[in-house]
């Protein structure tokens, strides 16, 4: 819903907003719808079905699609009743499709035509459920899910490969079989672990299409477990040129390599801060979502202690308002802090830091429930979650970083 659902500065009310697909816009003639919806967001969540039913009815107009057979027959679902009552499924098919009955003189049944047949009896007792695109999955995924917007545009890239290597137009034909023969193919082409992630990523979404009634199993499911990877022991960079090179870096770089170095943040997370997030006055950094760069999970968001190495740098800055690094946005990929090429320049990657931060306070033998507070991990298990750490504890550990 939060894709959908928006507040507008200086109006009431609460609005819908879609973005238009960019082969549709000169045709549509926007890049975004934005209507009113209701007072409340209660109300506006009751018209999320009609907005996106006219939408997507105009996105099918702008790219010229044409219904198939099947695709009119059903869509006389809301309508039967207006079906003359002398109509039976055999005139329901010759009215939309020339397709025979027979393949032949010996009365051999054309299967097309069959299938056809079911849809309309489907149609004329009520049973029939109509057929639901990539795009259906994508819009009821997101409403159902909230997904960040990098992980929306990775469900709607791997989908859409999944049905081009298929061949097929709608999540009700898409097979074990085709699962099987998309994973083989990604195997073929990727490392393990990345498969694994693209294979949860349609798992998922095969899940809501199960829960939604619109297919009766998921060709994805437990597709990951047998795909293996070597494991490889990770072999931490130590920082030592890096730490005399970071000149070399661009100019607008050097401030994201400081807060990097001394916070053992995710890249993306100290991209996506805003100058309000830090606060010289009680010295400490607030880890915070934010609609453009939302976090991961509670565990990220947190408030560290400002490493005494980077005070000084931070008070040389000349604060302002919103992003500090809007430059490190993707937005066609909804990403943070991608394409820097710091290995090129310096030797080290942005996650380098992180990995190297994480090292050097297990080697003082810092409490590991205070490492997580500070980097913001997941707990492996229920029982690991992390109690409360004083934020006088995280600074003196993060102070050991070197």
């Amino acid at each position: 819903m939060a894709d959908y659902l928006k507040r507008r500065r200086g109006r009431e009310g609460f609005f819908l907003q879609r973005s238009v697909p960019p082969d549709c816009r000169d045709v549509i003639g926007k890049a975004t719808w934005t209507r009113k919806q209701g007072n409340t967001a209660a109300e506006a969540k009751r018209n999320v079905p009609q907005f996106l039913a006219e939408t997507e009815q105009l996105i099918k107009e702008a790219r010229g699609q044409k219904l198939t057979p099947s695709q009119k027959i059903r869509s006389l679902l809301p309508e039967r009743g207006l079906v003359p009552a002398d109509m039976d499924a055999h005139d329901l098919v010759s009215s939309v499709s020339r397709e025979p009955m027979y393949l032949d003189s010996e009365g051999s049944v054309n299967p097309r035509y069959e299938e056809l047949h079911e849809v309309a009896k489907g149609v004329l007792d009520g049973t029939a459920q109509d057929l639901k695109t990539p795009e259906d999955l994508l819009t009821r995924a997101t409403l159902l899910k909230s997904p960040a917007p990098g992980t929306r545009f990775e469900w709607e890239r791997y989908l859409g490969k999944l049905m081009e290597h298929t061949g097929k137009q709608y999540i009700q034909q898409i097979t074990r079989e085709d699962a099987l023969s998309w994973r083989a193919g990604e195997l073929e082409r990727c490392q393990p672990s990345t498969v694994r992630t693209r294979l949860r990523f349609l798992n998922g979404l095969f899940g809501v299409a199960v829960e939604e009634g619109w297919v009766q199993s998921n060709p994805f499911f437990e597709l990951t477990k047998r795909v293996r990877g070597r494991a490889k022991k990770k072999e931490v960079v130590l920082l030592d040129e890096a730490d005399k090179d970071w000149t070399k870096l661009p100019q607008h770089h050097q401030l994201l390599w400081h807060l990097l170095r001394w916070t053992g943040s995710h890249a993306s997370e100290a991209a996506g801060l805003r100058w309000s997030d830090i606060d010289l006055a009680s010295g400490v950094i607030h880890f915070k979502s934010h609609e453009t760069r939302p976090l991961k999970n509670d565990f990220r968001i947190r408030t560290i202690p400002i490493h005494k190495n980077l005070m000084p740098i931070l008070k040389a800055q000349e604060f302002g308002e919103g992003l500090i690094f809007p430059w490190s946005y993707n937005p066609k990929r909804a990403r943070w802090a991608e394409g820097m090429h710091w290995s090129d320049i310096i030797g080290v990657s942005p996650k380098a830091t992180r990995d190297w931060a994480a090292t050097c306070l297990r080697e003082k033998d810092i409490n590991e429930s205070v490492i997580g507070r500070l980097f913001g991990h997941t707990p492996k298990t229920q029982t690991g979650v992390y109690g409360s750490v004083k934020l006088e504890t995280m600074k003196r550990a993060l102070d050991q970083l070197t």
